[in-house]
């Protein structure tokens, strides 16, 4: 099994910034729409990757082209969990020729502002359609009343519990197919950050904070929480205190310096492997959205 080719520094500045580019993205959807619901920021993950369908040449001899496909989740239609939500593929070939494969499966959970709901999809908003934007009696209330929602270092990933029936399938497919499961994480770009309703200014990031879309090994959380009982919901300080690199490594390190450089992710052999088969070509395969990034060397 060949690992993956050492890639010129123009290929990963190149991915570097096309993730650095979502991860912004969608911190800057979060202070915009603080109570939206997981799979919304997923989707616009997904829609920012879109925009580098196009290959592009990075380096004198060095293409790379983002593919994404998205299939949407199953839980709402089997009553089943996704074991990730996104697949990563990253692609080498040499003039034509794939020469190595890796795959890394990351699983989204995004941070709950404290003391207020966020938007949750449920089964019967599928069953009801467009019918929820029509008004209700729920609806008087004035869209300009004030309304703050706070994050802090104690907000908890309230979707991400214990020993709950996702959390033992994660471990247990590892276990299985031998691919590792890393999570997601959608926080705030800065913790600890406060967003006003409604909206008065305009949205400013700021530099680079100790929040944004951060990665974390499914092994490594479950390392942290192995003495915090079922159903806990772990919080942002549980992380930052633990981790190595703050609350996770960044998203755009995670793919331009550990998946890329084979620290961590899966190399396979072929698609056709069953474990690689079941993930990537059966629609009621375990995850909901596939990108490949794929690096050619060409012209020698």
């Amino acid at each position: 099994m060949n690992p993956l080719p050492v890639f010129p520094p123009e290929v990963h500045r190149y991915i570097t910034s096309v993730f650095a580019g979502a991860n912004r993205r969608i911190c800057e959807k979060i202070t915009r729409v603080p109570h939206c619901p997981e799979p919304s920021l997923d989707l616009t993950f997904i829609e920012h990757l879109t925009q580098y369908c196009g290959p592009k040449v990075v380096a004198p001899g060095w293409a790379v082209r983002i593919d994404v496909h998205y299939l949407g989740g199953l839980r709402h239609f089997h009553h089943r969990w996704e074991i990730a939500d996104i697949g990563i593929l990253v692609l080498a070939k040499r003039d034509h020729a794939y020469i190595a494969k890796k795959v890394a499966l990351l699983q989204s959970k995004r941070l709950y502002p404290n003391g207020s709901d966020i938007i949750e999809e449920t089964e019967e908003d599928f069953r009801i359609g467009f019918g929820n934007l029509l008004p209700t009696s729920s609806s008087s209330t004035s869209i300009a009343l004030k309304h703050t929602y706070r994050f802090t270092k104690t907000s908890a990933y309230k979707a991400l519990r214990v020993g709950d029936n996702q959390y033992k399938a994660i471990e247990a497919y590892e276990t299985k197919h031998k691919i590792p499961v890393h999570y997601l994480l959608y926080n705030p770009w800065q913790i600890s950050a406060s967003y006003d309703y409604p909206i008065v200014n305009s949205v400013v990031l700021g530099r680079k904070g100790n929040g944004g879309c951060r990665i974390v090994a499914s092994r490594t959380l479950r390392s942290i929480l192995a003495d915090r009982p079922k159903n806990y919901a772990p919080e942002f300080d549980d992380l930052s205190k633990a981790h190595t690199s703050s609350a996770g490594w960044r998203l755009e390190y995670f793919v331009s310096n550990l998946l890329m450089k084979c620290k961590e992710g899966e190399l396979f052999e072929s698609l056709d492997q069953e474990n690689i088969f079941s993930l990537f070509n059966r629609r009621s395969g375990p995850i909901a959205a596939a990108l490949a990034v794929t690096i050619e060397q060409f012209g020698n």
